[in-house]
């Protein structure tokens, strides 16, 4: 029989043992544990330094710096927004892309045919809140304001489609300058022009819209 003072030591070193692999894969330790588990059995790749030693530095950019693509300015830092112009006015495929765009992203609410009737937007309405307006007869979406009954300016519309309205979402994150200014000149165009470009694609595939959309966007 072995002394009792050996099997407290081995009773003792065990518990030594287990303490000290629990304290090693304790949750958050950005060295071996995700966190997510009390102990990671099995840690993750990216948690391993060896892949950690390998990955490049990171630079910041230099502070006050805009990025050139893949980024945006956001409305709420363009002074006198609603004097704006639009630079795509007057473009036929600028009215086609904001076409795609709208069916894509506005319809629901707006209507297919942009006059106000959507699904969604019925929906809200039934919710006593405000129906998405329709985009005007010609003069854009018109607004009621202390001064009277006046069009929204080129400029207002793409400050409103760019930081959100009420329940629209803003798209600044979502869609770039160029798309922006695309579904501003849907707005302005006329009845007749809005309904034919709109109608020619509430027919056709999602895949062929899409299709569309890139090339009108130069990434085909």
């Amino acid at each position: 029989m072995q002394p009792r003072s050996h099997n407290t030591l081995l009773l003792l070193a065990a518990v030594v043992a287990l303490a000290s692999v629990a304290a090693a894969c304790s949750p958050g330790d950005p060295f071996r544990s995700t966190g997510s588990y009390p102990i990671d059995v099995f840690q993750e790749m990216h948690y391993n330094q060896t892949m950690k030693s390998q990955e490049p530095p990171r630079f910041l950019p230099p502070e006050d710096s805009y990025p050139v693509e893949g980024g945006y300015i956001s409305v709420r830092e363009i002074e006198n927004i609603e004097e704006l112009p639009n630079p795509l006015a007057g473009d036929p495929l600028a009215m086609q892309r904001g076409a795609l765009l709208f069916k894509q992203n506005c319809s629901m609410c707006h209507g297919l045919t942009a006059g106000g009737d959507g699904y969604v937007g019925g929906l809200l309405s039934d919710h006593n809140v405000t129906r998405p307006p329709a985009f005007g007869d010609g003069d854009g979406i018109v607004v009621i304001r202390d001064t009277g009954t006046t069009e929204v300016t080129p400029g207002e519309a793409f400050g409103s489609i760019s930081g959100g309205v009420g329940y629209m979402p803003a798209f600044e994150p979502l869609l770039t300058e160029e798309d922006r200014w695309a579904l501003v000149t849907l707005i302005d165009a006329t009845v007749a022009q809005r309904q034919a470009v709109l109608q020619s694609i509430n027919d056709v595939s999602e895949e062929e819209r899409t299709l569309r959309l890139l090339d009108l966007r130069g990434q085909l």
